[in-house]
């Protein structure tokens, strides 16, 4: 269940790339900014913040496009609160709840394998969820963009607190972002627990 909720996100993330945008592209302050990012180097970060780099600006970053933003999300593993402070910085910041420029890294070829645009950081805060990530985009953001999709995915993969987080913030129980609603992602994953919650807060087999 889980490599299936795996293999939905990275097409949705593929897929999000495709958005046909004009790209921001930063400079020497972003560089660093994403350098810093990448190093978990919490306290440059907040620095560069201040000075006024731009966590959602682009640059070239180990042979793709990249902006802070994107990369504290993609090089996220629980486990590592100074991320979470270094993710937190950047919403302060201002980093966009809803979209973080980068260039997809999915499998396969064709302009969809590798392109640049904008993926959803729900989304990107699924590849290795963690409750205060989730948390932390949320409560910039309660309706980010994502959420029903990331729900679905959280139950599929047995995340009870980000399901609880991601309903709290009020997305749909009753949403059908994709094959599945979180009822039945739930049935599928005999999760009774969250059967029970779903149905609690309005999930129903048949919206």
């Amino acid at each position: 269940m889980r490599q299936r909720a795996i293999g939905l996100l990275c097409v949705a993330l593929v897929l999000g790339c495709s958005r046909i945008e004009i790209p921001p592209h930063g400079g020497d302050p972003e560089r660093a900014l994403v350098a810093a990012t990448a190093l978990r180097d919490v306290t440059k970060v907040r620095a560069l913040l201040v000075s006024g780099a731009d966590p959602n600006k682009m640059i070239e970053h180990e042979g793709h496009a990249h902006s802070a933003w994107s990369v504290a999300l993609r090089k996220f593993r629980p486990g590592h609160p100074e991320q979470v402070e270094i993710i937190r910085a950047l919403l302060k910041a201002g980093a966009n709840p809803d979209a973080a420029w980068g260039t997809s890294e999915g499998s396969g070829t064709g302009p969809r394998a590798q392109a640049v645009g904008t993926m959803e950081p729900l989304m990107l805060a699924m590849l290795h969820p963690d409750p205060q990530v989730v948390q932390a985009i949320l409560a910039v953001r309660r309706n980010a963009a994502g959420g029903e999709t990331s729900l679905v995915m959280a139950v599929e993969s047995g995340q009870s607190q980000v399901a609880h987080l991601l309903v709290d913030a009020g997305v749909n129980v009753n949403c059908h972002p994709g094959a599945n609603t979180p009822l039945l992602a739930a049935i599928e994953a005999r999760d009774e627990a969250m059967m029970s919650y779903l149905e609690e807060h309005g999930a129903r087999e048949k919206p």
